[in-house]
Order: structure tokens, then sequence, then C-alpha cells
């Protein structure tokens, strides 16, 4: 077995047991903790600037994008890159709606500065965003770019996931655990996802 099966093994079982965990009922404190943290200084210029950082998840946003890299894409002649990031973000989008409904755990109980009707776990936005800025990530990483310019992308690919993760707790549609959650599907479906484009499709003949 190689390191990436590995990773992905791990990912995947880190994925089941946090289930487990929520299906126990042994996150609660751990997210009412998260919670207050990240709400302690809540005022109305934060859930501002919350608000528009929860957008760049939202689907709306993410569909734009995607159909920003298809159309970018077709310009440059590099179809397969608007394929690849339009359906990695689908195929890893459908399936978290898809776990939604089977796990169905209820929105947390508590102020709901944003509305939202489906279940919680896992965190759409975060798995739309990881799954978007990190298929991203690798094809920028791949790339023989600029060191300054590729650290630069990197770590505003990284970051951003992350703020969007920590908006959706501040507004209170999810718990930690719901935003982590949605991580870890989203990188274990990368993860399978990179391994079957760089198993089928030369690489280099697709970035450069």
């Amino acid at each position: 077995m190689n390191k990436k099966s590995i990773v992905i093994y791990t990912f995947t079982l880190s994925f089941i047991v946090l289930i487990i965990l929520i299906k126990i009922d042994l996150t609660t404190s751990f997210d009412s903790s998260i919670y207050n943290l990240v709400t302690m200084n809540m005022n109305d210029n934060l859930t501002n600037i919350y608000k528009s950082i929860t957008f760049l998840g939202s689907g709306v946003f993410i569909t734009i994008s995607c159909l920003l890299s298809l159309v970018l894409s077709f310009i440059l002649k590099k179809r397969n890159i608007g394929l690849i990031i339009t359906s990695c973000v689908t195929i890893n989008s459908l399936f978290s709606e898809f776990l939604k409904i089977i796990i169905a755990r209820p929105r947390p109980e508590i102020l709901q500065i944003t509305v939202e009707n489906s279940y919680s776990f896992p965190s759409s936005h975060t798995v739309a965003s990881v799954s978007l800025c990190g298929i991203l990530l690798y094809l920028v990483l791949k790339r023989e770019i600029n060191k300054k310019i590729k650290l630069f992308l990197s770590i505003i690919l990284v970051l951003l996931p992350i703020l969007i993760g920590i908006s959706r707790i501040y507004l209170g549609v999810h718990n930690l655990s719901d935003v982590l959650g949605g991580g870890i599907l989203a990188i274990t479906l990368l993860l399978i996802e990179i391994k079957i484009i760089e198993k089928k499709i030369y690489t280099n003949l697709l970035i450069k």
C-alpha cells in the first residue's frame, strides 16, 4: 500500500469516527466551547464581514467560479482543467448533500444569524470551498511559476476555506464538528480524484 492510499484510508476512518462521535453525542461540549470562542466579540461589523466571507462558499459563488473556470480554460485551450475543477466540485457537493440526508443531523439550537433549512452535517459550504480551493491548489502546485506567486496563491487557497468554515460557526448554522466533517470529506474525495486523474491522464499535458 502506497503513502497516498494510507492517507486516504486515514481520512476516511477519521470521517467515520467523527460521525460516530456525533451520533453518540460526544461532540456537543466541544462544539459549544468553540462557538462561544468564535462569537466572543460578536458585533455588527464582524457579522457583516462573516456574511461576506460565507458567501464565498455559497452555491451561487461556487457555481459562478466553476463556470468561469470552464470559460477561461476553453479560451486558453486548456479545456481539461475546467472540466477537472467543475467535476471535482460537483461530485463532492452532491455526495455531501446525499450524506446530509442520510445522517440527518439537525442545525445547532443557537442564535442563527443566517437561516438554513437543510441538515447540518457535513457543512456544504466547507465541502464546496475545500473542493474548489483544494483542486486549484493542486493545479497551482503542479505549475512551474514564480515561487513567491505560488506561495501567495497557496496561502490564499488554504486560508479561504478555513475562514468560510469559521464564518459558518459564527453565523450559528454549523457546529465545529460539521465544519471538520465537511473539510475531512472534501479532502478525502479530492485525494481519490487526484489519484484517478494522475492515473488516467498525463498530468503534465494538462497543466502546462
